[in-house]
């Protein structure tokens, strides 16, 4: 069955594809083989699962629980602004203070953004499933208006680049790179710890 799908799913991914007047065989090929072409597709495909990686440990622990989670990315979103927020007000700070703080706000702003469909699901029976497929949008939303309004890069508004964004958060709490040259930092190694102890939490202890 599984295999069966697979099979399905790149069928009609090849058939939208050559609806886009594009050859399916190019596209695939570009799609497996481009994040493992050389150093620069291996680090930048690490980048990408890092915040994945995170995701899906508590995408986890929720279904462990017995609730179906589906709110990965808008509480993702809600960390992260979160985040952003707190380091571009405390630019000053220092590093060992503000990524220590930064960290702790994003965790606890995506916790209570999931915690909203807790509690929608405990007091009013709303099912989670739907109400977190919902918040995903709620925050998509928000965050375009926070990096277009409150949040804005103030360059953008000077010179308009197009490409609404957030000014860049200060070099201090940035994670060093592990590889010279590359996007390629200490975040995976973070992620990978924090899997271990998702994994001993979860099924090395009562």
């Amino acid at each position: 069955m599984l295999v069966g799908a697979l099979v399905l799913a790149l069928l009609v991914g090849a058939g939208l594809i050559l609806l886009a007047r594009a050859d399916p065989v190019t596209a695939y090929k570009a799609m497996f083989t481009g994040p493992v072409s050389g150093r620069y597709g291996i680090t930048e495909s690490l980048v990408k699962a890092t915040p994945l990686l995170l995701i899906g440990l508590g995408i986890i622990i929720s279904f462990r629980s017995g609730i179906l989670n589906i709110g990965g990315e808008g509480q993702m979103i809600a960390g992260s602004l979160a985040g952003a927020a707190v380091a571009l007000a405390l630019p000053n700070w220092p590093a060992a203070a503000l990524l220590p703080l930064t960290m702790v706000v994003g965790v606890l702003a995506g916790a209570v953004w999931g915690g909203i469909a807790g509690w929608l699901k405990a007091r009013l029976s709303v099912n989670e499933i739907l109400s977190t497929v919902m918040l995903n949008q709620i925050a998509f939303q928000l965050n375009l208006y926070l990096i277009r309004g409150p949040m804005i890069d103030p360059q953008e508004v000077a010179y308009g680049t197009g490409c609404p964004q957030t000014a860049l958060l200060p070099r201090s709490i940035w994670l060093p790179r592990i590889i010279r040259g590359t996007r390629f930092h200490w975040g995976l190694v973070i992620a990978v710890a924090f899997a271990v102890l998702v994994y001993i939490f979860l099924w090395r202890t009562i």
